[in-house]
């Protein structure tokens, strides 16, 4: 048996290196199949482009719905008797009195930094998070700038909203409301704004980030969620304000346990494996420090009290995330299958595409790019990068994982 060693792809890569254990996890393992069948993320996580299953995945239950959260420092909003800003346009006008003031009363007024973030595209923390005020809805982070609407699966990066909200955040970046070195994506020195200067002075007034207390340390209790922003101003916002929706990708972790193809038993082997999964065991395991090396499977009943504290910076989220729409809306990338080729033309394509999306993210955002003017040209080297051909193959996969 090995624990927390292969993966899928490994299983892909070598065949006859492990056991396949479909036929067993269903018939001699009952905690496992419990899990395949209340989670079936998980099924789909374990399961083969042939359906087959060669790994053994772990449901983690205690990870929140979403993994990002915009904070606002709550104490400069007191300080200069704002309200908290519930549309794009009303965190603009915040961001400029924070510009503008001497928010951490240190006698200096250009210290502050009203809106900050680790700057790459389509990152978890990347202020491209906010394309969900024009109605986009981001699955497990938004990576690479992928999502699902009405079925069809889509890349903003071509979309007239990011467009949109490309054109906002050079405003804001004009008017020096963004930190002039987020562009670059460089977490050291971001981590290092969040917690302040050394006489313990707040520097940053908006910013995404995980949790309060990773983010900014001794000044936590400076900082509150800000809610999910509107944009009831711009003419392409045409749904509800959405956040990105992580759970699956968070709770549902890939490649824990696995059997040697030359194992002796490997039904005793799936039997044992099995004994992981159940409630008691799991909850051992996750209490231990090794929920991330191990199988188990936490109940979503019992989560929270195995963690209470896990939505607490997130309550802010619950009404917008409750309003997803999983049938047409729900982008299930890290649970969708494919063919070893069509594995390695993805990996080919998406590293062509995030080079020029990369590539042209902090020229828009610095200016260094005119958005109006030079938008066409950058949609034409997206496209000649390959992005209808990976739409085609990852709408293809789309299609099966939701029974088309």
């Amino acid at each position: 048996m090995l624990l927390n060693a292969v993966d899928s792809a490994d299983a892909a890569a070598y065949p006859g290196l492990l056991a396949e254990l479909g036929f067993l996890s269903f018939r001699h393992a009952p905690y496992m199949q419990e899990m395949f069948s209340d989670e079936p993320d998980t099924l789909a996580l374990a399961s083969d482009v042939n359906g087959e299953i060669y790994t053994l995945p772990a449901f983690l239950g205690v990870e929140p719905a979403c993994e990002t959260v915009m904070f606002i420092n709550q104490a400069w909003l007191d300080k200069l008797n704002l309200p908290m800003p519930e549309t794009l346009n009303g965190l603009k006008k915040v961001l400029a009195a924070f510009r503008d003031s001497d928010c951490n009363g240190n006698g200096k007024t250009n210290d502050e930094i009203p809106l900050d973030c680790c700057g790459w595209f389509g990152s978890a923390y990347s202020l491209t998070n906010l394309i969900g005020a024009w109605g986009v809805q981001l699955t497990n982070g938004g990576a690479d700038g992928f999502f699902a609407e009405n079925g069809e699966v889509k890349n903003y990066a071509v979309d007239e909203r990011y467009r949109a909200l490309l054109l906002y955040l050079n405003g804001l970046y004009a008017e020096g409301l963004i930190s002039k070195i987020t562009a670059w994506g460089d977490e050291a020195s971001f981590l290092e704004r969040s917690h302040g200067d050394s006489r313990g002075n707040a520097l940053v007034g908006v910013v995404m980030g995980k949790s309060a207390e990773s983010q900014f340390g001794a000044l936590k209790d400076q900082y509150v969620p800000l809610p999910p922003l509107s944009n009831q101003d711009d003419m392409l916002t045409t749904s509800e304000t959405r956040w990105s929706y992580d759970y699956s990708g968070l709770n549902a972790v890939p490649g824990r346990a696995a059997v040697s193809a030359a194992c002796a038993s490997p039904k005793a082997a799936v039997r044992f494996l099995d004994a992981f999964y159940r409630q008691d065991i799991s909850e051992k395991t996750l209490k231990s420090g090794l929920a991330y090396a191990l199988p188990l499977y936490i109940r979503r009943a019992d989560a929270k009290a195995l963690n209470p504290g896990q939505d607490q910076d997130r309550a802010a989220y619950a009404e917008t995330l409750a309003n997803i729409d999983m049938m047409t809306e729900y982008y299930p990338q890290a649970f969708m299958n494919y063919t070893p080729r069509e594995e390695a033309a993805l990996d080919a394509l998406l590293h062509d595409l995030n080079e020029v999306t990369n590539r042209w993210w902090p020229r828009f955002l610095t200016g260094k790019a005119d958005v109006a003017s030079a938008w066409e040209e950058y949609v034409s080297q997206v496209n000649a990068a390959g992005l209808p051909r990976l739409l085609a193959i990852r709408q293809q996969a789309y299609d099966t994982f939701v029974g088309k």
